[in-house]
């Protein structure tokens, strides 16, 4: 794709971005920078609603905290565990998918295989840092630290929000207490998508399974490089035969796929295409049959096309709980990486300067975080660099 031809594609996501940057820009005496890219906005917004609930729930916020730290350290675990996974199959296995990538809403990363729709992304992203946030500062206030400001954040276009207890107090508060207010953030979001789940199998799912009748199966990206693409497979494409099967859902279709090896042939098709696959080795079991294709979707068509209109706007908030609880789980992981001013981060520092001592720790601190920026960088930007080239 040219320049020109992506300018005119994203024209909308582009403005939508400028005018963010712009706003900040002929405001930036209301902000506060940091790092040069980082714009925050101060504000009280929402603290009395924070202090009336934490005072009302004082004591089940407290356990709930806790409870969070070893969810925390669980999740740092499983974080350092991927990146170096990730680091590994980068390596080992050239064309296996990234492991790590910015989400940049309606913007699609080369190497990435993930796309991130853009009011999809947006309003995700924003419902998943502000729970984030209250997170934090639910548990301060629980503790009785004061919270002084709430606000917007700018991380250059893309929209955040953030909550800032007071920090000479959270300084002298218990190691216990510390760490309970920085796992706070990363537990609100494993909360969240709990709670999503939870709504999604007894709520969401049914709905859809006593509405609609599935029609077969579509794939929202093809990767480049791929079977499925030399094969002319298109995205947002409907097929419903595999290897002669009527496939008319995703489960069906995984069931398919569970049986191919590399070199195996699958024929993919509708009632006007028919496509003729050669699977390759999958990048993470090089055992698998692989074609090549991310977000395999199931197509439905409505019983009742009298509810048509309800039925969108139901299936419009179906797939923005679907992105909430994808993200949330995202962003809550990558809080814990145990690097810098991230919640991971905070709580090992914490953990190393009672170890060693406050100056041996924050060196050992500083070399872990130099590391694994280092490692980020690698693993974010190799592939970003291979797909372009």
């Amino acid at each position: 794709m040219s320049f020109l031809s992506a300018l005119m594609q994203y024209k909308f996501i582009i403005l939508f971005y400028l005018v963010i940057i712009l706003i900040v820009a002929f405001n930036k005496k209301r902000f506060d920078f940091q790092a040069k890219f980082i714009a925050l906005y101060r504000t009280k917004f929402g603290i009395n609603f924070m202090e009336k609930t934490s005072s009302r729930f004082q004591e089940f916020i407290k356990i709930v905290g806790l409870v969070g730290i070893g969810v925390a350290y669980i999740g740092m675990i499983a974080i350092v565990y991927m990146v170096f996974d990730g680091l590994y199959k980068l390596i080992m296995i050239p064309e296996a998918p990234a492991v790590l990538s910015p989400v940049i809403p309606g913007v699609p990363i080369p190497g990435s295989p993930i796309f991130v729709p853009f009011w999809y992304g947006i309003i995700s992203l924003f419902i998943v840092v502000v729970i984030h946030e209250a997170g934090h500062g639910l548990v301060a206030l629980a503790h009785k630290i004061k919270v002084d400001h709430t606000g917007i954040v700018f991380f250059g276009p893309l929209i955040g929000a953030f909550v800032e207890p007071n920090e000479k107090t959270l300084q002298k508060q218990s190691d216990v207490v510390q760490y309970s207010i920085f796992a706070a953030g990363p537990f609100a979001n494993v909360i969240l998508a709990f709670v999503l789940l939870l709504c999604f199998t007894l709520i969401f799912n049914p709905i859809i399974d006593h509405s609609v009748v599935p029609e077969g199966i579509y794939f929202q990206e093809v990767q480049e490089g791929f079977p499925a693409e030399a094969a002319g497979v298109q995205p947002e494409t409907v097929y419903n035969l595999v290897n002669g099967q009527e496939v008319l859902d995703t489960t069906k279709f995984i069931q398919v796929l569970d049986k191919v090896s590399p070199g195996d042939e699958i024929i993919l098709a509708n009632e006007n295409l028919t496509h003729t696959i050669i699977a390759t080795e999958s990048p993470d079991d090089p055992t698998s049959g692989y074609m090549g294709v991310i977000g395999i979707q199931t197509e439905h068509q409505l019983k009742n096309p009298k509810f048509q209109i309800i039925f969108d706007v139901f299936s419009w908030f179906y797939g923005l709980f679907q992105w909430v609880i994808l993200l949330s789980l995202g962003i809550g992981l990558a809080n814990l990486l145990p690097l810098g001013p991230v919640d991971g981060g905070r709580m090992l520092h914490l953990s190393l300067q009672k170890i060693f001592g406050k100056d041996k720790g924050l060196k050992i601190f500083s070399k872990i975080t130099m590391f694994f920026i280092v490692l980020l960088l690698v693993l974010v930007f190799v592939p970003i660099i291979k797909a372009l080239i």
